[in-house]
């Protein structure tokens, strides 16, 4: 079965255009025009939308998923791996009109590839910053330490490490990631829970 998804990031967007991209793309790949569309109205920064999630329960073997471009799947990478591991663990493939991706061909593969190593690059980077910034606080005599309670991730690595949590990765994996004790992650995650921006 082919599933078609679709995502616009307000209501009052149509979407008649990446229709019509799906439309062109079966004639001209001579594959069936009678697809699942799936139609998500929000934005692409985070993985709670309902058609989606939706969409990736429903899959089955040997399904095929297109999307007009990677963005309608998600503007953040590490989202979007994860969902193309809930994909292929689905034993399905994704297409990707723009850009020619097939995930089942040595180039799509490759592609992937290459944007699980630039997530994992800017994983590092963020959290080596945090390290040396703390190291430098530490020489300077500014550095306090974690209040109970408190988170000490602020900016870009809070967003990770946000998305980190919402994706799944277990509590062990996201010691190893941030560099703290298990127990801590915990304290993170009931913080984060308290002040509801995570569930």
């Amino acid at each position: 079965m082919i599933r078609y998804y679709i995502r616009v990031s307000t209501i009052e967007q149509n979407t008649i255009r990446q229709d019509k991209a799906i439309s062109d793309y079966l004639k001209a790949k001579g594959l069936p025009t009678n697809y699942t569309s799936y139609i998500d109205k929000a934005s692409g920064k985070n993985m709670d939308r309902p058609q989606l999630k939706a969409m990736l329960e429903d899959l089955k073997t040997d399904d095929i998923v297109i999307v007009k471009s990677l963005d309608r799947l998600s503007r953040s990478t590490k989202d979007l791996l994860n969902i193309v591991d809930c994909i292929e663990n689905k034993n399905a493939t994704l297409l990707v009109i723009d850009k020619n991706i097939d995930t089942k061909d040595s180039y799509g593969r490759f592609f992937i590839t290459i944007l699980g190593a630039l997530a994992e690059l800017e994983r590092t980077t963020i959290v080596n910053r945090v390290k040396e910034g703390v190291a430098i606080a530490k020489e300077e005599g500014k550095y306090k330490g974690r209040k109970q309670g408190s988170i000490k991730l602020h900016g870009a690595e809070l967003k990770q490490f946000i998305r980190d949590y919402k994706a799944g990765i277990n509590k062990k994996r996201l010691s190893e990631i941030y560099g703290v004790p298990r127990t801590t992650i915990y304290r993170w995650i009931k913080t984060l829970q308290d002040r509801e921006l995570i569930n």
